[in-house]
């Protein structure tokens, strides 16, 4: 992957994430590997994407770290399943 593109997602999704971490992504309800999202070059403006092909959720607008959601939630594993889809209602369980 080009520095200038792992550059961009640091930017948006902090330089405490590594490639390892899951993120689930709250437009379609799947998980994926932080560092497989999908990119997108235009006009010298790089977007950064869900890593699901039929899904058009904004890693930084859509994707939460996995980790975080699952914080004080039992029957979820701490490593999810990709493709799998979860419960839409993660996202609102865990905000402040």
């Amino acid at each position: 992957m080009k520095k200038t593109v792992i550059q961009e997602f640091r930017i948006f999704c902090g330089k405490d994430i590594k490639p390892d971490d899951w993120l689930w992504c709250k437009r379609c309800h799947r998980c994926y590997k932080a560092f497989e999202f999908r990119n997108l070059k235009v006009k010298g403006e790089i977007f950064l994407f869900c890593d699901c092909n039929d899904c058009n959720g904004d890693l930084p607008l859509d994707s939460r770290p996995w980790s975080k959601l699952i914080e004080g939630t039992s029957g979820l594993h701490r490593i999810p399943l990709k493709g799998k889809v979860y419960d839409p209602g993660l996202d609102s369980q865990h905000r402040e």
